[in-house]
């Protein structure tokens, strides 16, 4: 039997990435099974190799969001060595893939920073990548990233370039919602919440006509969350509950997340028996998906609502914020805790977590700096 062409095994891989980014998971486990069957009778070529551990890498993130629950676990840190390790110089379109797959991982493993580093890198290649839908990927995982850190202006600028191209294609209903979500999140933090829900209204529409339970709880969380904020307490507690329970059938490491904004939105209208189970719901969770960060966010919320406010623990959830420069967090807890010291007239104090807040805001707003344009 002849050898096979790396560069039919290189188009087959160019397919199985389209498949991976319309995350259609049959096809893209097809189409991987095919790859590294064609590989064992490919002629060598060291770079189409590296190409094809970079996209099991891109698949693994696609499974990890999708559901992890459901795959078996994948050692990126082997792979990573493996890359990185590699005695072989990478091409410009390789140093693209290998910076921006890092960046999707470090994002999803919440190392923000992180993320935006490896994506910094990724940019300088992005003048060869030519492929719309690339260049649409790109924009997104930026917006999104920026987005969390509260760099509102430049996720926006991102985020519409991304959608812009997603509304040309069919087969990227997913991305068009993830897109919707950023741009209402971006609305929300500019305290324009009123533009944000039709965004959400339309998310929660498409989100509806697709297979996609994350997609669709995420949809549901969002939209509770912007009604919370509006002020309409029914149907913010209605979707996030509906959000909830979809996040639990389905073992969605978002529920954590979702049960935290809960326990939140019931404390603050003082449904206090509904928020205690709420949130020894939400510790159960975070511990179960290994989510350090909302293991800390669910000890803060018992120190300041069913604890009175213990200043030690609360601290201690400020303190590990700032080790991971979650300035946006330590804003939204620093004004809660000093809006509750405040009504206990505790005004010295309340004023040190007012400091504390404009303290975050400045981070917020010096951290627009580090990008380059």
């Amino acid at each position: 039997m002849g050898k096979v062409l790396s560069s039919h095994v290189g188009m087959k891989i160019n397919e199985w990435y389209r498949m991976i980014r319309q995350f259609s998971v049959p096809d893209a486990e097809i189409l991987k099974a095919e790859v590294e069957a064609e590989i064992e009778q490919m002629e060598e070529d060291q770079h189409l190799l590296i190409y094809y551990q970079l996209m099991c890498f891109r698949h693994q993130i696609m499974l990890d969001y999708i559901h992890p629950s459901k795959y078996q676990p994948f050692s990126v840190s082997n792979l990573v060595d493996k890359i990185e390790n590699s005695n072989h110089e990478l091409s410009d379109m390789l140093h693209y893939y290998h910076a921006f797959f890092r960046g999707m991982h470090e994002f999803s493993q919440k190392e923000y920073l992180e993320a935006v580093k490896y994506y910094r890198v990724a940019e300088k290649q992005l003048s060869m990548v030519f492929d719309d839908i690339e260049q649409a990927e790109f924009h997104f995982k930026v917006a999104e990233a920026y987005y969390i850190m509260k760099q509102t202006h430049v996720s926006m600028h991102h985020i519409l370039k991304a959608l812009e191209i997603y509304d040309q294609h069919d087969a990227y209903t997913i991305r068009i919602i993830q897109c919707l979500f950023v741009i209402s999140g971006n609305y929300q933090d500019l305290k324009r919440k009123d533009r944000a829900l039709p965004h959400l209204k339309k998310a929660k529409q498409l989100a509806s006509q697709i297979d996609h339970p994350r997609i669709y709880s995420s949809a549901l969380y969002n939209l509770g969350k912007c009604y919370g904020e509006l002020g309409y307490r029914e149907e913010a507690e209605r979707y996030l509950t509906e959000s909830a329970d979809l996040a639990r059938k389905e073992l969605l490491p978002t529920l954590p997340h979702t049960l935290y904004t809960l326990a939140k939105l019931l404390f603050r209208q003082n449904e206090q028996a509904d928020a205690l189970r709420i949130l020894e719901d939400g510790k159960l969770a975070a511990k179960k998906h290994e989510d350090q960060l909302f293991c800390h966010m669910f000890e803060y919320l018992d120190a300041l609502y069913v604890q009175e406010i213990n200043e030690d623990q609360l601290q201690k959830t400020i303190d590990y914020l700032e080790k991971l420069s979650l300035y946006s967090y330590i804003e939204d807890i620093s004004l809660e805790i000093a809006t509750a010291l405040e009504a206990s007239q505790q005004y010295k104090k309340s004023n040190q977590y007012y400091q504390k807040l404009l303290w975050a805001q400045n981070q917020i707003q010096e951290g627009e700096c580090l990008y380059e344009f």
